[in-house]
């Protein structure tokens, strides 16, 4: 089910279907000052993942207006990793003019902080992985991400129990170096840069199984392809699949 976000004086809400039971309503807070209160949008909805994925697109939206460098990838990481512990007690937190990310959890906590890091490391049940994408790699992307910006992932215990991961990334500085992605190829957007990241991580897909995995539209999923085929960083074979090319995970290894 599609989530639908009506805004009005800060309160975002998501309409869910009658009589269907609802996750508990998941609270985003965006602080806009350190004196000024706190706008706080309450997104409820009976579709877990569509509730993730509208507040996604809602902290995307502020990150932008405020000019911050929150990569989206590290946006959508952090607020998709929810679905291990449901969005009972969970608030998602935008401070610092959008440059520090926290989401806090109540669910049963991250015991080895080091290894969740990690690639292929998860606690997902075979219900959630119905919900999640991609295969245990969520925090060290979004980690590896935010790293490459000069900025920094922390994963502690909530108060009570429960996890928090703050994700922080520096302003822009006025005079700064050119990307160490120019000497590589061209520069993609951040949405393109999941899509290439998902195909070094899962291996040769298709257009379809990318608007799956990150939620948008085929149409959206096969322009960001051909980008990518345009920009050399995956080619394509007989049955249609793309795979990352050397070119491509050169830039995948100058991003993170």
């Amino acid at each position: 089910m599609e989530a639908e976000i009506e805004s009005t004086t800060g309160e975002a809400v998501i309409t869910s279907t009658p009589g269907l039971p609802a996750e508990p309503a998941l609270l985003v807070a965006y602080y806009v000052g350190e004196r000024t209160p706190p706008r706080v949008y309450r997104i409820p909805g009976d579709d877990l993942a569509a509730v993730l994925h509208a507040t996604a697109e809602l902290i995307e939206e502020h990150i932008r207006t405020a000019g911050s460098r929150m990569p989206t990838l590290a946006v959508r990481e952090l607020v998709d990793n929810l679905s291990h512990a449901g969005t009972a007690g969970a608030v998602v937190s935008l401070l610092d003019g959008g440059d520090t990310l926290r989401v806090s959890d109540r669910g049963a906590g991250i015991q080895d902080k080091a290894r969740a890091r990690l690639h292929g490391f998860t606690t997902a049940s075979a219900d959630l992985r119905e919900v999640i994408r991609g295969v245990g790699s969520g925090l060290g992307l979004a980690a590896a991400t935010l790293e490459a910006l000069g900025g920094t992932l922390e994963i502690d215990d909530n108060l009570g129990g429960g996890t928090v991961v703050t994700a922080h990334v520096p302003r822009m500085p006025e005079a700064t170096a050119p990307s160490t992605t120019e000497a590589v190829g061209p520069t993609i957007s951040d949405r393109q840069l999941r899509a290439l990241l998902l195909i070094v991580e899962l291996g040769p897909v298709g257009p379809t199984a990318i608007a799956r995995e990150l939620g948008i539209s085929a149409s959206t999923s096969y322009r960001d392809l051909v980008t990518l085929q345009e920009a050399g960083y995956v080619d394509t074979g007989g049955d249609g699949h793309r795979r990352a090319t050397d070119q491509g995970l050169a830039y995948v290894q100058a991003v993170l």
